[in-house]
């Protein structure tokens, strides 16, 4: 039987399952000490720095979530494509960056379809929200 590793991970919302993401390397990531995690790597003008752009993007992350989580509570519109139209594709542009996010439908392969919903990057980036 494999040894298993007992390292310590210092987040309290993260419980590492599985080997995709070894705790160490989480810890380097958490410490910046990971490949390609400098300005230039993520083509971050010069005079500011990765964490103040993580933390820019955390902020509009937030006030995504604060404005949805607001909305869930009204009643006068379907609740589905308000996630979609007023979370999501938002969530997607203005975060993680596919700001050529286009809504598409569905996906037809080989006389398989496929209802993906939507695109980004060019179409390489299949987004399906459910």
């Amino acid at each position: 039987m494999a040894k298993r590793s007992t390292t310590e991970l210092a987040f309290s919302a993260i419980r590492i399952e599985g080997g995709l993401l070894a705790a160490d390397f989480l810890g380097c990531v958490a410490r910046f000490e990971a490949t390609g995690q400098t300005e230039a790597d993520y083509d971050i003008p010069k005079g500011l720095k990765l964490r103040d752009e993580i933390g820019r993007y955390w902020k509009i992350a937030l006030n995504l979530w604060q404005d949805f989580q607001a909305g869930r509570q009204r009643t006068d519109h379907d609740a589905h494509s308000f996630t979609g139209k007023d979370f999501l594709e938002p969530f997607c542009r203005h975060v993680l960056g596919f700001t050529d996010i286009q809504a598409i439908g569905q996906v037809t392969l080989a006389e398989r379809i496929f209802p993906i919903g939507y695109q980004a990057v060019a179409g390489q980036v299949p987004l399906v929200f459910a």
